[in-house]
């Protein structure tokens, strides 16, 4: 049997779905598998139960016969680390072999969803390297490439981790860069024996959340009608500047969310002249007759909220940083990227894993006695 960590840089780089695209690869080549998401630290409270939310949604997807509380065994809830801060630790290694052992039991692979970067968990001596160690679990590292620091972060952890890293996915990389790190960062690292399984170019429908989805997040009051809360946002635009240089810069970009102001009604028109999905107006400003009327007819949501825009900004870009893949939609979009992008054939055989050989369809009149 063979056990896999796949681990991150930091937070909200795909984690997750990778974890759910390995294992429905793994599933469809006829492999036996199992999921666990050993230490969490993304806790939701819902009305009878903490869990978490991204483990809860694989485990339910693949339809994993384990208890969740298998799945997810150790939940660092603000409650649990002030416990441990007092000097009264609870020791999670039992509990969490105990699970492992629950959740291996009659597979051929064990996926394990690590945290968000390679130190957390070392709070309670369950750090990446740790439950890797504990398992003797190969690591692949998913990385955001967004600048050539990329490659000195993946260096960092190849330091760290010795020969138990079996390759890295590098992933969210834009258009204009993908060339240079098909090209230079992969022979690059691969001359340094780290085996880069993929790169994966950043796709606007993963990148993307709905009007709605903004909504939710920031607050505020919804003017306009709930259907246009469908529309799909698929990046952020600040209107800080002058209505002139407004219109050229506000063209660069369709399907965007625009916050500014609230009485800047200026650029709040010629954002409304572009392709813009959302008008986000700050400092609890009422939108002028105008822009409402503008906003009406070419069907734009306004939110109105009481931050200033600044604040507003941040807020939003924690969003599109941090949007799940929960979505029929994304499930499948980030599935063929996958196929498309990353090495499966290379990470088995990494892994010493052989897909079982495909049974040869019957011939005709095979398998017709007893009829």
């Amino acid at each position: 049997m063979a056990t896999l960590y796949v681990a991150s840089t930091e937070a909200f780089v795909g984690k997750s779905a990778v974890c759910l695209g390995l294992l429905q690869r793994m599933r469809q080549d006829s492999f036996a598998v199992g999921y666990m998401k050993p230490v969490s630290v993304s806790v939701a409270h819902t009305s009878n139960a903490i869990l978490d939310e991204d483990a809860a949604f694989i485990r339910d997807t693949l339809g994993l016969p384990t208890p969740l509380e298998q799945v997810a065994p150790v939940l660092l809830t603000p409650a649990t680390i002030d416990t441990i801060l007092r000097g009264q630790a609870p020791v999670f290694t039992r509990v969490l072999q105990d699970a492992y052992l629950a959740v291996a039991h009659e597979t051929d692979v064990v996926v394990l969803e690590g945290t968000n970067n390679w130190a957390e968990g070392a709070l309670v001596d369950l750090s990446a390297d740790q439950v890797a160690d504990m398992f003797e679990a190969s690591a692949l590292l998913i990385c955001r490439y967004t600048s050539i620091r990329a490659v000195d972060t993946i260096l960092t952890v190849r330091r760290y981790i010795g020969d138990r890293l079996i390759g890295v996915l590098i992933n969210h990389v834009e258009e204009p860069q993908l060339e240079f790190v098909q090209n230079r960062v992969v022979p690059f690292l691969e001359a340094r024996t780290i085996p880069v399984l993929g790169v994966m170019p950043r796709d606007r429908v993963l990148a993307s959340v709905t009007v709605n989805e903004l909504h939710e997040h920031l607050g505020g009051q919804f003017i306009g009608d709930r259907l246009w809360g469908q529309r799909e946002i698929e990046s952020l635009m600040i209107g800080a500047m002058g209505s002139e240089a407004g219109l050229s810069y506000f063209r660069r970009r369709t399907n965007k969310a625009v916050i500014t102001g609230g009485d800047r009604v200026d650029l709040q028109l010629v954002a409304l002249e572009t392709s813009t999905s959302a008008l986000i107006l700050t400092g609890n400003f009422r939108p002028s007759p105008r822009v409402l009327d503008l906003a009406e007819e070419r069907q734009v949501p306004i939110f109105v909220v009481p931050d200033d825009t600044l604040t507003t900004v941040e807020r939003a870009e924690e969003l599109f940083g941090r949007i799940r893949f929960h979505q029929k939609i994304k499930m499948e979009r980030f599935t063929d990227l996958m196929e498309t992008y990353f090495d499966f054939t290379r990470l088995y055989q990494a892994l010493g894993l052989t897909p079982p050989p495909v049974s040869p369809a019957p011939t005709e009149g095979e398998g017709s006695q007893g009829r």
